[in-house]
């Protein structure tokens, strides 16, 4: 188990989707030591309760058109107890929505789901506040750190499922359960073919060979940083 914060290190658990982004060297350059799992809710986990998901500008108002935002405001409020949102720039007008429509969805993450938003200017800003969260975060004796597993608070089996599903590298948790409901159980995924994988809706070839890959393969204590595994070779999206 890792500590988040320990004296005068801050360990950051950052989702893999954020491995080549900017934001990672500049925590870096503030002093921030950088781990990486497969979150399936926020970009930087801070704490077992503490969450941040980061957007660009043109990513939140892109999130509103197509009616992502809330549903991952409600993952966010499902998995953690302190979810905070860092919206990064002013970026161009988009087309399509209306600054009064932003600033409505800005309100309603507010006072709907209780998710506080800062606004960054820049990534370097951006950076600057997670620090500053983590630090505040780390002198909260009480809390407990987290594992880089990511622990969730699942309630139920199809939760329990759910995580098992979403813990595979490039699975988020809306696609494990597109994978749960066409397959009906964790086994029938595992032992399905690439083929039959590529049948789920936001599963593609790469992302299929991936999961047979790491369901099938042998396992060896050295594959962790073995550069040629499929993992390393899949730092960027997949499908």
């Amino acid at each position: 188990m890792k500590k988040l914060f320990n004296r005068n290190e801050i360990v950051i658990v950052a989702d893999y989707r954020e491995k080549e982004a900017k934001i990672i060297n500049e925590l870096i350059k503030l002093g921030a030591k950088i781990n990486f799992a497969n979150l399936s809710a926020g970009d930087f986990l801070l704490s077992e309760r503490l969450v941040v998901e980061r957007k660009t500008f043109e990513d939140f108002a892109n999130s509103i058109i197509d009616k992502r935002l809330f549903e991952q405001a409600n993952y966010l409020r499902k998995y953690y107890e302190r979810p905070i949102i860092i919206i990064e720039g002013k970026g161009p007008i988009i087309r399509n929505i209306s600054m009064e429509a932003i600033r409505g969805a800005m309100i309603s993450l507010i006072l709907d789901y209780g998710i506080p938003i800062l606004i960054a200017e820049d990534t370097e800003e951006a950076a600057k506040f997670i620090i500053t969260l983590a630090k505040r975060e780390g002198k909260k004796e009480d809390l407990k750190t987290i594992s880089l597993k990511d622990r969730r608070r699942a309630k139920t089996l199809d939760e329990v499922r759910e995580y098992v599903v979403a813990s595979l590298p490039m699975i988020e948790l809306k696609t494990a359960r597109k994978l749960l409901s066409f397959f009906g159980s964790i086994e029938k995924i595992f032992t399905a073919s690439e083929r039959a994988l590529m049948m789920v809706e936001g599963i593609g070839p790469k992302k299929a060979k991936l999961i047979k890959t790491i369901v099938s393969g042998q396992y060896s204590s050295k594959s962790s940083s073995d550069v040629s595994s499929p993992l390393n070779q899949s730092k960027s999206k997949v499908s």
